[in-house]
């Protein structure tokens, strides 16, 4: 019986166009989305904020973006952590009235934007496969939360992290190269794939149009704030290099949770690991010849294992990547289910909430989220194993991005 309705499904995606494709992705997202931005507003946004406070990130939003429409400037008037771009990007649902329900809508938007961009791409290899794993991403449970209840910006971030590797992959080199440069400027993490994308380049001459690329698109953004506002301008990347809040770790991060357990690390000792750990996968990148896709997997899960101020949506990256092996093979997807399961409890007891805080939470964090990474290890561990989508024959003249 179940074998029967796995099999008229399989059918069922077969026979349907890539219209009807990108039209059942829109309808899941819209469906899954605005069920939990309804559902916020009809009473799960009251119990968060009597249980946990309200969104603090909320309030941040609201203060630059309110700013920036008042005619003021970032870094000058306002001192912030952030990288400019990612404020000017805030400003539609600000425009919209600038409450909980109007960032949770734009910010929903993203994770459905990011499928339809990896199913058009990946539709040249495999048309079934590529739109179930489009469809898996849309369901991420990192994204969902953080889209709408969390009301945090990290689906946003992923677009346009996940968004030069997939443009990459369709044969858009100059754009892949102009969306690192933009997404850099939105929140820095795009930086940790570039050099993944610059060595899948061939030819010297694509690499140097490509970091040329970037370095125009990074005078045009940065110019401006270092002629207006040159010393609070270049003081905002302390913040990234772990030195600004003086701990040198944030979040659910181990070194973070080994710190609030009384073994400290300074700042430089976690810059240094997470240089190394990037150095390192960067090595096995060009080493194991893998390709853009399986590479900036491999620096991503590196990353956010060592890098000191990570966060939950920072999952939502791993998750993405994963999901190209999970529609095809079921011990993968099993496992995201456990993966996500402890890091979100790690980060309940990482953050002491109500119900989490006990005298040694920190210690309940540390193992959970140590778990979850672990687990996440292991996913990616059977991918560089395991064949996938990418590996069939790709096949041009398909309308792609």
């Amino acid at each position: 019986m179940a074998d029967s309705g796995r099999g008229k499904f399989t059918e069922g995606v077969r026979s349907m166009s890539h219209r009807q494709h990108i039209a059942a992705i829109l309808l899941v997202g819209l469906v899954v989305y605005g069920s939990f931005i309804v559902a916020d507003g009809l009473m799960v946004r009251q119990w968060l904020d009597s249980s946990f406070g309200t969104t603090p990130d909320l309030a941040i939003y609201q203060e630059r973006t309110s700013l920036i429409l008042h005619g003021g400037l970032i870094y000058r008037d306002l001192d912030i952590e952030a990288p400019p771009l990612i404020n000017y990007f805030l400003l539609p649902p600000q425009i919209m009235g600038g409450e909980w329900w109007a960032y949770e809508i734009y910010f929903s938007l993203f994770p459905i934007l990011t499928s339809i961009c990896m199913y058009l791409v990946m539709r040249r290899w495999d048309d079934r496969r590529a739109f179930l794993a489009a469809l898996l991403f849309v369901i991420c449970p990192f994204a969902v939360q953080d889209a709408t209840w969390g009301i945090q910006d990290e689906p946003m971030v992923a677009f346009f992290y996940l968004l030069p590797a997939i443009l990459l992959m369709g044969g858009y080199a100059r754009s892949s190269a102009i969306a690192a440069a933009v997404g850099f400027w939105t929140k820095f993490l795009p930086i940790v794939t570039y050099p993944i994308t610059l060595l899948s380049l061939k030819g010297t001459r694509e690499r140097l149009i490509s970091i040329g690329l970037v370095v125009v698109i990074s005078c045009l953004v940065a110019l401006p704030f270092l002629i207006l506002a040159p010393e609070e301008f270049l003081r905002f990347p302390s913040y990234y290099l772990l030195g600004r809040s003086g701990q040198g770790s944030a979040g659910m991060s181990i070194i973070n949770l080994v710190g609030v357990g009384g073994w400290h690390l300074p700042g430089e000792v976690g810059a240094s690991l997470t240089v190394a750990a990037l150095v390192l996968s960067y090595y096995l990148f060009k080493k194991w010849k893998l390709d853009v896709w399986r590479g900036a997997m491999l620096t991503t899960v590196m990353f956010i294992s060592i890098y000191p101020m990570i966060r939950l949506g920072y999952f939502i990256l791993p998750f993405a990547f994963f999901s190209v092996w999970a529609v095809q093979y079921k011990g993968i997807a099993l496992r995201l289910i456990p993966m996500y399961i402890t890091l979100l409890f790690g980060q309940g007891f990482e953050r002491a909430s109500p119900g989490f805080d006990q005298p040694y939470s920190w210690l309940l964090g540390l193992i959970l989220v140590t778990a979850g990474i672990l687990i996440m290890l292991d996913i990616t561990r059977l991918c560089l194993k395991r064949p996938c989508l990418l590996d069939e024959v790709r096949r041009e003249g398909l309308p792609s991005a």
